[in-house]
């Protein structure tokens, strides 16, 4: 099992909200359970998520998709915030 750390701005959180939300089943299907949505402390504007991910391959390909793609347009993400790390317990 593999977790998946990401970072992301965004211009509103709502609007932000509202596309994350869209995709939890898409995410689903990929083996991924969201464990924890929340925004940095010092940075509101910045979204801190975390995932679980049973399948680490389900999880690259969806994390390269159009439909991931898509929502961060949706979402108001600002091009190039986007940080992901992927996570190995130990």
């Amino acid at each position: 099992m593999e977790y998946l750390l990401i970072r992301q701005r965004f211009t509103d959180y709502d609007t932000w909200r509202a596309a994350f939300d869209e995709l939890a089943e898409v995410r689903a299907a990929a083996g991924m359970r969201t464990v924890l949505v929340t925004v940095d402390a010092e940075r509101p504007e910045e979204a801190v998520v975390l995932f679980e991910c049973e399948d680490a391959q389900a999880m690259r390909r969806h994390f390269a998709s159009d439909a991931l793609k898509e929502a961060h347009r949706k979402a108001g993400v600002v091009p190039g915030s986007n940080q992901a790390s992927v996570l190995i317990p130990r």
